[in-house]
């Protein structure tokens, strides 16, 4: 099943059709905006989403860090409060 999709994807990139994309922030972005019609992801994606809220402003900022960086803790005094 994997290759139909794969060939699929592989057929939009060769067509230069735009209707395709690749990164994890193309990705997201994409899948914010309900752009996503087939989603390939692999098992070992090291990345976690987090969402900061500013309980004096009620703003929210969503991040997404690799793995590396959220265990360095510090990711949140690193963004100012929305």
């Amino acid at each position: 099943m994997l290759c139909c999709f794969a060939g699929k994807y592989f057929d939009e990139i060769s067509q230069d059709t735009g209707k395709y994309c690749f990164g994890v922030d193309d990705t997201l972005k994409a899948l914010e905006m309900g752009a996503v019609e087939i989603l390939i992801v692999w098992e070992n994606l090291d990345i976690m989403r987090y969402v900061l809220k500013n309980h004096q402003t009620d703003g929210e900022r969503t991040l997404f860090l690799r793995g590396h960086m959220a265990k360095l803790k510090s990711f949140d005094r690193d963004f100012p409060p929305s």
